[in-house]
């Protein structure tokens, strides 16, 4: 009997998730190419394969098309609404994860280990591994790596000192949880002559085979990916990307980035506070453009935020798909900051992120006038963060149940103004909801507002919420449930169950009375 033939497709993407999804589930399929809207990187080869901009869909045989990019929300109805692909032939990467067998882990473990061998230190037998295995990608490089952290021969002034301090972890029910001292890393700024960036990285590449990365100082180097964009793989001495050959030149800039440019915390939190600093850089620097992403301008609530902070200088904006080479670039280093992804495990520690109580009062100080004229008397004082979407899908519809007749309301926050956001936040005395950027709007809170979360056990001391709480005086607490996975990217997106009665039990015990016969 001839044996089935492979499903072919083809992969969307070729940054980090692009190349992680080939490398765990090429054996699976007929790979017959790369997609990516990134003009620079068409024409040219990944893994041997050719990398086609979606124009050339119409005219390539394929079943399949995974996306395997952290901007599916955008690629998605690019792909169905716009180049008309069927829907059914149109698949997001993560969905991929949960029928990886015993086979697909090891190889995918074997492969980790190889990538992290060929960035540990140079050598004959992590130089041979690297030609062997990126022996197809003739645009990969190796590069030095210094964390930015560390680059004191590009640091041009200090704008904070670093300072004693703490993070408050997630306080599980029925668990003691102090602070954990940290030492506040200092907001620096930093100058590169010839620096490659690209928006939604935090790395620069330079000339002579360096590269500068932004990690988060508090955190343990072996457990943090910083990859995004065109860095691949990074250890502590060496790194692994692919610069542009065609990168877009501009003069000179500030670089407002982060992270991620697609998610609200990473946004608020990381982005959006380097802007306090502008003011306050040298005047020898006052002509210099904001270099930012343009997914600023089409995020209707971040749009809203940078006005109200206000940049008193030109804005050149960045498109996601695209490198830029910039003669004279310069780099304010975050004043809060937390890991993106995490290399295999997703167990975080409290100190993997921190944030500046300053840089918190600088966002709420800027937001909160924005809610001046919504009638308070129409906003919920119990408030539910509902969830749409396909991310950690759960017994939403049951706990409501529980919850609406005790006088909850489900807000949607994606679907409000920034006004109303904030407003919503700072009139609310109880907030309950899953964890998720959702929660960043904490820091518009009250404070003497008790709130309660759920988040898998498995991903730790994740403090990124519970601290913004603790700074603006919200009491939070934590409810665990079981996720069943440890992989970073699983965890991100498995679904689970969460008992109604325990958030009931939680309310009875910190609410004095409540509707439907419920009191403490």
């Amino acid at each position: 009997m001839a044996a089935a033939q492979k499903t072919r497709i083809l992969i969307f993407g070729t940054g980090a998730g692009g190349i992680n999804f080939y490398k765990s589930c090429r054996s699976r399929y007929s790979v017959i190419g790369f997609v990516d809207n990134n003009r620079q990187k068409q024409g040219q080869t990944l893994f041997g394969k050719t990398i086609h901009g979606p124009h050339d869909l119409s005219e390539l045989l394929f079943d399949q098309i995974i996306i395997a990019s952290d901007y599916y929300r955008e690629i998605h109805p690019q792909l169905v609404n716009e180049l008309a692909i069927c829907a059914s032939r149109v698949s997001v990467f993560h969905r991929q994860l949960t029928v990886f067998g015993p086979f697909q882990r090891l190889k995918a473990h074997v492969e980790r280990l190889s990538l992290a061998w060929m960035c540990h230190r140079p050598g004959w037998l992590s130089d041979g591994l690297f030609h062997l295995v990126f022996a197809g990608q003739p645009g990969t490089q190796r590069f030095a790596l210094t964390w930015l952290d560390e680059a004191a021969d590009y640091k041009v002034q200090v704008l904070r000192k670093a300072q004693p301090g703490g993070v408050q972890g997630p306080r599980y029910l029925g668990r003691e949880v102090p602070k954990t001292p940290i030492v506040v890393p200092e907001v620096a700024l930093y100058r590169f002559r010839d620096g490659e960036v690209c928006s939604v990285s935090r790395s620069v590449i330079l000339p002579q085979g360096r590269l500068v990365v932004e990690r988060v100082a508090t955190a343990k180097n072996a457990d943090a990916d910083y990859s995004a964009a065109q860095l691949l793989y990074h250890g502590n001495a060496l790194a692994l990307a692919r610069p542009a050959t065609q990168p877009e030149h501009l003069d000179k800039g500030v670089l407002i980035s982060g992270g991620s440019e697609v998610n609200y915390y990473h946004w608020v939190l990381e982005i959006l506070s380097q802007l306090q600093f502008l003011d306050e850089l040298p005047t020898a620097f006052a002509d210099y453009p904001v270099l930012m992403s343009a997914n600023s301008q089409s995020i209707a609530a971040i749009k809203a935020l940078i006005e109200a902070i206000g940049i008193n200088r030109p804005v050149v904006y960045l498109q996601s798909v695209a490198s830029y080479q910039v003669a004279d670039l310069l780099l304010i280093s975050a004043p809060n900051n937390y890991i993106t992804n995490f290399k295999g495990a997703a167990y975080s520690l409290a100190n993997y992120s921190f944030a500046r109580p300053e840089a918190i009062r600088f966002l709420r100080d800027k937001a909160r006038p924005m809610a001046a004229n919504v009638a308070r008397q129409s906003l919920p004082k119990r408030v539910f963060l509902g969830r749409k979407g396909f991310l950690r899908p759960y017994n939403q519809a049951q706990i409501l149940a529980r919850l609406e007749p005790l006088g909850f309301v489900c807000v949607y926050m994606e679907e409000q103004d920034i006004q109303h956001q904030i407003a919503i936040m700072a009139n609310a005395d109880l907030i309950i909801g899953p964890t998720g950027a959702a929660w960043t709007n904490i820091i518009f809170a009250s404070p003497g507002a008790r709130a309660l979360c759920w988040m898998a056990e498995e991903a730790g001391a994740v403090s990124c919420f519970s601290n913004l709480a603790a700074i603006v005086g919200v009491e939070m607490d934590y409810l665990p449930y079981q996720a069943n996975t440890s992989a970073s990217r699983e965890i991100y997106y498995k679904g689970y169950a969460i008992d109604a009665e325990a958030i009931v039990n939680w309310l009875s015990q910190h609410v004095r009375t409540l509707p439907g016969g419920v009191s403490s």
